[in-house]
């Protein structure tokens, strides 16, 4: 568990949580994100948060794929 304020939207927090659960010899994450408000998800969301989620996810399975 982690707390984690995105440089768009200073001075909002949200709680992450990133579980890795394995189940018939493959791992799976899950990564939670709790907003303070509906305003300060949304927010985020608008500031290209998501964009800039999805590239580490898309590098790592990259990397997985190699492997």
């Amino acid at each position: 568990m982690d707390t984690f304020e995105f440089e768009g939207t200073p001075g909002h927090v949200l709680l992450e949580t990133v579980t890795f659960d394995e189940c018939n010899g493959r791992t799976y994450v899950r990564d939670d994100s709790v907003f303070q408000t509906v305003e300060d998800r949304d927010g985020m969301l608008n500031s290209g948060m998501l964009e800039g989620a999805r590239d580490p996810v898309e590098r790592f399975a990259e990397l997985l794929a190699q492997h």
